[in-house]
C-alpha cells in the first residue's frame, strides 16, 4: 500500500513501483520507494500501456490485409487459411466482435497492402499472393461498406508488401517480393514513383500516401515525405513480417519472425526520431492484421504462429503521459 513522505512541509505519496496507466494522472508527484527516486507524470512520451484480448475472427487466418479503421471500427481480409489456402473472406470489428460481410472477388494472402488509416467503411485492398502457389496478384479492390468492387491493377505485382493510405482513393504501395517499388493509387490509377533505398520483403507500414512509414527487414526503418523515402532510425529489433499502425510520427509496430528465436510478441514505439520498446504482445506472431490512428489504441488480428494460424485478436491501449525522475538539487 502506498505510503506518504515528508518533503518540506508537504506529504508526498511513496509508492514501490511505478503506476500503471489506468492509475495515473498528469501531474501526479511520487517517490519510488524501489528506485529511491522522485517522480512526476507528464504528457507525451512513450505510450505506457497493456495488450489485451479482443474477440476472436470467425475464421483463423495469418498473412490477412494489413486493415484499416481504428481499434473500435476495423476490417481485415483475405489471408492463408489453416491449410494453407488463400481465402476471400472479410471481417469487421465493431470493438468486441468480428462480422463477416461480403468477400472479396479475389482470394489472397500474402499481406496484401491497404489503405490504413482509412475509415473501415472507405478502403482499399491490393496485391498479395492469388493461390496456395504464391503466384503473386496486381488485383486491386475498393470497399464501400457493403461490397467490394475490382478497379485499376497496380503496376507491378508484389505479396509481402508496405501499405499505406487514408482513404479508397488514396493510397501508396511499396516493396514486397524483394522489390522497392513505389506506387501511388489516386483513386482511378496507379503511378510509379521513387522507389524504396532497400528493396525488401515482409515489410509493415503505417501513415498516409503522402507520409508513410516502411518498417522493418534487416532493421531498416524508411520515411516516404509524398515524394522520397529517406532512412531513418533503426527499430531495437530487427524482424520481418512486422505489422505497423499509426501515422508515420506516431507510430506502433509489433510482432514479426527473427531466426533466432521465431515468432515475436515484442512492440516497440516511434515517434519520429526514435524506436522505444513499450508493452509486449502476449504472444509471439507475424504478418498480422492491424488497426489504429495512433500509439495509444491499435488493433492486432489473426497472424501466423509456430502452432499454425490464429483468429486471435489482441486490443493496445495506453495512457498518453511519461513518468519522468526529479533531479533533486
Amino acid at each position: 500500500m502506498a505510503g506518504y513522505k515528508e518533503i518540506k512541509g508537504f506529504q508526498v505519496q511513496t509508492r514501490s513501483e511505478d503506476p500503471s496507466p489506468t492509475e495515473v494522472q498528469t501531474g501526479d508527484f511520487y517517490y519510488n520507494s524501489s528506485t529511491g527516486q522522485f517522480k512526476v507524470i507528464t504528457d507525451g512520451g512513450a505510450p505506457i500501456g497493456t495488450w489485451a484480448s479482443g474477440g476472436n475472427l470467425n475464421t483463423s487466418r495469418g498473412q490477412p490485409s494489413k486493415g484499416s479503421g481504428t481499434q473500435t471500427a476495423a476490417i481485415i481480409a483475405g489471408g492463408k487459411n489453416p491449410s494453407s489456402s488463400p481465402v476471400a473472406n472479410a471481417e469487421q470489428y465493431n470493438g468486441s466482435s468480428w462480422t463477416e460481410v461480403s468477400d472479396l472477388n479475389t482470394s489472397r494472402s500474402g499481406s496484401p497492402g491497404s489503405a490504413k488509416l482509412a475509415p473501415y467503411t472507405a478502403t482499399i485492398i491490393f496485391g498479395g499472393e492469388s493461390n496456395p502457389s504464391g503466384a503473386v496478384t496486381t488485383n486491386t479492390e475498393t470497399w464501400d461498406g457493403s461490397s467490394w468492387t475490382e478497379v485499376n491493377n497496380l503496376n507491378s505485382g508484389r505479396s509481402y508488401l508496405g501499405g499505406s493510405g487514408s482513404s479508397s482513393t488514396s493510397a501508396l504501395a511499396f516493396g514486397g517480393s524483394s522489390s522497392a517499388v513505389t506506387e501511388t493509387w489516386n483513386g482511378s490509377s496507379w503511378t510509379e514513383v521513387n522507389d524504396l533505398n532497400t528493396a525488401r520483403s515482409g515489410l509493415g507500414s503505417a501513415g498516409s500516401a503522402t507520409a508513410a512509414l516502411a518498417i522493418g527487414v534487416s532493421d531498416k526503418v524508411e520515411q516516404w515525405d509524398g515524394s522520397s523515402w529517406t532512412e531513418v532510425s533503426e527499430m531495437n529489433v530487427d524482424a520481418s513480417y512486422a505489422t505497423g499502425a499509426g501515422t508515420s510520427t506516431d507510430t506502433l509496430a509489433w510482432g514479426g519472425y527473427s531466426n533466432p528465436p521465431g515468432y515475436l510478441t515484442k512492440n516497440e514505439f516511434w515517434n519520429g526520431s526514435s524506436w522505444t520498446e513499450v508493452a509486449d504482445l502476449s504472444s509471439g506472431r507475424g504478418a498480422t492484421g492491424a488497426a489504429g490512428t495512433g500509439s495509444t489504441s491499435a488493433l492486432a488480428a489473426g497472424g501466423d504462429t509456430a502452432p499454425g494460424r490464429t483468429n486471435a485478436t489482441e486490443e493496445f491501449t495506453a495512457a498518453d503521459f511519461e513518468i519522468k525522475s526529479v533531479t533533486q538539487s
